[in-house]
């Protein structure tokens, strides 16, 4: 990626705020929907019309944290206030703090598929059996990545400062206040629809999109660490906000959102085989052949990569390192 023209470059960085306008449209589809569960609960398809308006916020609250990535990034604005400004509103709807997510976001950048990278999940460190292994990455890889996830952020709470915990908990006290406010005065039905659910939808979708980007790749050159997928899935990459174009995000962290597939477009004739060969134009077949591989883990092999690695050390090592910089170019 590294013969990618210039000028291709330089149109890619350049900002153009009225993209932002997802921001307000992305809500404005959430408050519409949440409309359409009040006046569908009592319908005799309250049910199926439910889980189809949850599907869709999930997808829609996935779109907004893609706008928040890139206010992490410095690419929705020179203003480090508007940045966070941005960020706090999109991640919100996650139920994670942004502060938190930042840290660890700009250090899995610096680190990505090391030993210690949070997105590179080591299931023998949690279990030497082949089939509970297997079953663990599935488990992982379909619905329990949050959980994990969760998890790991212990060791990124170390990381930020007393101001930042404190900002930190401020954020999520808001965030599930809110909720719990909305659980009181909304009908458990509608609810249950409106955020519940699509908590669970979005657990899922974080789950299968965590395992296409980065399972199995190796540290190393950025453009190599990551894969891009659904580059045909033009609806889904409207609500996601091109989030799937991960290759080039991972090489070129500056890009905003809304450049990312003109980009990739017009830069994929310079991309050499070993990039190509990294690109997908869906999101289940992609997937379904992670999925395989699972099934067929070499217990062995996942050894090999680590023998001789003092893993302690090198995550001491790792955690010890400043994150890459907002506003990075590469």
């Amino acid at each position: 990626m590294d013969s990618v023209p210039r000028e291709l470059l330089q149109a890619a960085y350049r900002r153009n705020p009225i993209y932002l306008l997802k921001i307000p449209l992305h809500f404005s589809l959430w408050a519409a929907i949440t409309w359409a569960l009040y006046a569908t609960q009592h319908h005799p398809l309250a049910l199926p019309i439910g889980v189809v308006c949850s599907f869709m916020i999930a997808n829609l609250i996935r779109g907004l944290g893609a706008v928040a990535h890139d206010a992490v990034h410095g690419s929705c604005s020179r203003s480090k206030l508007a940045s966070y400004l941005i960020a706090l509103v999109c991640w919100a709807p996650t139920g994670m703090s942004v502060t938190l997510y930042t840290n660890y976001h700009l250090h899995h950048h610096k680190i990505a598929n090391t030993y210690p990278d949070v997105d590179n999940f080591v299931v023998t460190d949690y279990t030497r059996s082949p089939v509970l292994a297997r079953l663990l990455l599935l488990a992982v890889y379909t619905f329990a990545y949050p959980l994990y996830f969760l998890f790991c952020m212990a060791r990124y709470v170390k990381r930020l400062s007393p101001l930042q915990r404190v900002r930190m908990n401020l954020e999520l006290v808001a965030w599930w206040g809110l909720m719990a406010f909305f659980f009181w005065v909304m009908p458990w039905q509608v609810f249950f629809f409106f955020y519940a659910l699509p908590f669970i939808f979005g657990a899922i979708l974080a789950s299968v999109t965590s395992m296409i980007e980065h399972y199995e790749m190796l540290p190393g050159e950025d453009a190599y660490s990551s894969r891009t997928y659904g580059t045909s899935a033009r609806f889904v990459n409207f609500l996601w906000n091109n989030v799937t174009y991960h290759n080039e995000h991972h090489k070129f962290p500056g890009i905003p959102f809304y450049n990312l597939r003109s980009f990739h477009e017009a830069a994929y004739p310079y991309y050499d085989d070993r990039v190509k060969s990294a690109c997908y134009p869906s999101i289940l077949g992609v997937a379904f052949e992670l999925y395989g591989r699972i099934l067929r883990l070499d217990i062995a092999k996942l050894d090999e990569r680590y023998r001789g690695l003092n893993k302690e050390a090198e995550r001491q090592k790792m955690m010890a390192l400043n994150g890459i910089q907002p506003g990075a170019t590469a």
